[in-house]
């Protein structure tokens, strides 16, 4: 009887082991050692602002695309590319303003280390680095001349992040990292001459919760939201220097997914961020607010 009670226990827990293991498309999955994972986003931005009495709205079409490489069960490297397309800046204060800045951002090179599995150990712990660098001139359109995508600042960000699935159903995430922007150049075109902006360096934070519910094995709701805290930024643009304050900038974010095959997941996303004014020595920005929807795909190999 002893030994029907201790293998019930063994096997009992056995399950609820199993129970527990990741899978893809949960939030703490992690690529197993040659393992290649590719992921799409397609999504309809809207941004707006009023800077000084001056209210522009920004409408584009964008694609967000991520491939990675499992070297080894605890270590992957990823590469990210981002394009805009249609990024129209309109004056909506009656004006004939309008502009676009089309083109490629700068382009993400990364690496993931886990260091704790939930498997052996009671949290997934994992540590990511992610570059991205400056491969074109940024430029910023103004007075009806177009600029496009680019960011002046190569950055450096760092993150750790530690989660958990307790159930078959339910898992969460937190994150926490920094991201240091270096010096950077860019210019203001405008129909009565070019302006040259210098960027110095500047440090953010960012803290970011997210939880998942998979109520049956295809089907995933994810929620999150991330608080950003923006640094300080001395900005020099045609001989004029100028402070822009530190921030906090709130994003919110529900992506619904579903495993289509055992390498397939097709996704439905939509985000708002509430983002704060900011103020600086030339004036004030207001009235910010940014919003998206689309469509993705996720495919592992």
């Amino acid at each position: 009887m002893r030994k029907l009670i201790a293998v019930a226990a063994v096997l009992a827990f056995s399950s609820a082991h199993a129970a527990e293991e990741l899978k893809f498309g949960d939030v703490n999955y992690f690529l197993k050692q040659g393992e290649k994972n590719v992921t799409a986003d397609v999504s309809q931005t809207f941004y707006k602002q009023n800077d000084g009495g001056d209210k522009t709205v920004t409408r584009a079409y964008q694609l967000d695309t991520t491939a990675a490489y499992a070297i080894t069960d605890q270590f992957n490297a990823f590469v990210g590319l981002s394009y805009a397309y249609e990024r129209e800046t309109k004056d909506k204060t009656g004006g004939t303003n309008r502009f676009n800045s089309d083109g490629l951002a700068n382009p993400a090179i990364g690496a993931n280390f886990r260091l704790q599995n939930q498997n052996t150990s009671m949290y997934n712990v994992d540590f990511g680095a992610v570059a991205r660098i400056n491969i074109e001139d940024a430029e910023y359109g103004s007075s009806g001349e177009d600029g496009n995508f680019a960011d002046a600042n190569n950055s450096l960000e760092l993150n750790a992040r530690m989660g958990r699935k307790w159930n078959e159903a339910n898992e969460w995430q937190l994150a926490v990292g920094g991201v240091y922007n270096m010096d950077g150049e860019s210019t203001i075109n405008d129909a009565s001459g070019d302006i040259d902006v210098d960027e110095d360096s500047s440090f953010d934070l960012f803290l970011r919760a997210t939880y998942q519910y998979r109520p049956v094995n295809e089907f995933m709701v994810l929620l999150s939201a991330q608080a950003t805290q923006v640094g300080e930024r001395d900005v020099k643009a045609g001989g004029t220097k100028d402070t822009i304050d530190s921030h906090t900038d709130m994003d919110f974010k529900f992506t619904a997914k579903y495993l289509i095959n055992d390498g397939f997941i097709g996704k439905f996303n939509w985000g708002v961020s509430r983002l704060a004014e900011i103020e600086s020595d030339s004036g004030d920005v207001d009235n910010r607010l940014q919003n998206f929807f689309g469509v993705g795909v996720d495919f592992l190999f």
